[in-house]
């Protein structure tokens, strides 16, 4: 089935069509994004998270070297007073429902307001929304605690170490994985993930 055929809702695979392979950061790649830095470019511009995007990230929870399976707890970081992290919630919890089957997981969401990360205790990953800058640190600080790998589609959270993952799927599918955000959450992945990110 090509990209044009197939529905909009089907659940892809991380080796499928939608995953574009990457390698670690070359050097050409590293002066792509300094100059990106120094001419202004708003890496961090935040997207809408997406269902393609839920699906990638759900792949990348599978492919943890604790290799987690059955229903996990997700933890949807979020501020429900702000507007872009409240709508990005909503839509995470749209999306993931009472429990979203990928692959061998089942991801169960779990609202936690920024205020109150200790109700991340239990959770499997977290997934930290748009418009949360100014708690970053303190976000970063509860997942690694935790030992949870943390998940945005904000590149800016995983280029200054304050998530271990960032996910684009449109236009291609595009996974950065911040090395020194991995080591300090304890996060590690299965060695085939190697060849289908972008590694910081």
């Amino acid at each position: 089935m090509d990209a044009q055929s197939r529905p909009d809702n089907a659940e892809p695979t991380l080796f499928s069509a939608i995953i574009t392979p990457h390698r670690s950061l070359s050097a050409t790649g590293f002066t792509v994004v300094m100059a990106l830095v120094a001419t202004g470019f708003q890496l961090s511009a935040w997207a809408e998270t997406t269902r393609k995007d839920v699906l990638v990230m759900a792949r990348m929870i599978s492919f943890l070297s604790t290799r987690p399976t059955g229903p996990v707890s997700i933890a949807i970081v979020y501020a429900p007073a702000r507007a872009e992290s409240k709508h990005d919630a909503d839509g995470l919890v749209a999306t993931l429902g009472s429990g979203l089957t990928v692959g061998p997981l089942t991801l169960v969401p779990v609202l936690v307001p920024v205020d109150q990360l200790q109700q991340m205790d239990g959770a499997t990953a977290a997934l930290v929304t748009a418009g949360l800058d100014d708690d970053l640190d303190a976000i970063f600080r509860a997942t690694a605690a935790r030992k949870l790998v943390s998940l945005s589609t904000d590149f800016n959270c995983v280029r200054t170490a304050r998530c271990v993952v960032s996910v684009r799927s449109e236009p291609k599918v595009d996974i950065v994985v911040n090395r020194a955000a991995a080591e300090q959450s304890s996060v590690t992945f299965v060695a085939a993930v190697r060849l289908m990110i972008t590694e910081i």
